[in-house]
């Protein structure tokens, strides 16, 4: 399994789990939910953000938040 910061721009993964209880519900709440698809759209921008596409929306996430987002690459 891959973490959600592994990914490159323009690849697609699929949402595993959630390791980080703490950021877990606030994650869930904006659509980082097991079996979503997310994609890479932009990264590095602003102070190291990362930005993804899910579920038709883009949605920045601190990178070091996303080092807790289990995916599998498709």
């Amino acid at each position: 399994m891959n973490k959600l910061n592994d990914l490159k721009i323009n690849e697609e993964a699929t949402i595993v789990s959630l390791e980080n209880n703490n950021l877990k519900r606030r994650l869930m709440d904006i659509g980082f939910v097991k079996n979503t698809k997310v994609k890479l759209i932009l990264k590095n921008f602003g102070d190291s953000m990362r930005a993804y596409q899910i579920k038709n929306t883009v949605i920045a996430l601190r990178t070091s938040d996303s080092k807790n987002i289990i995916v599998k690459k498709s």
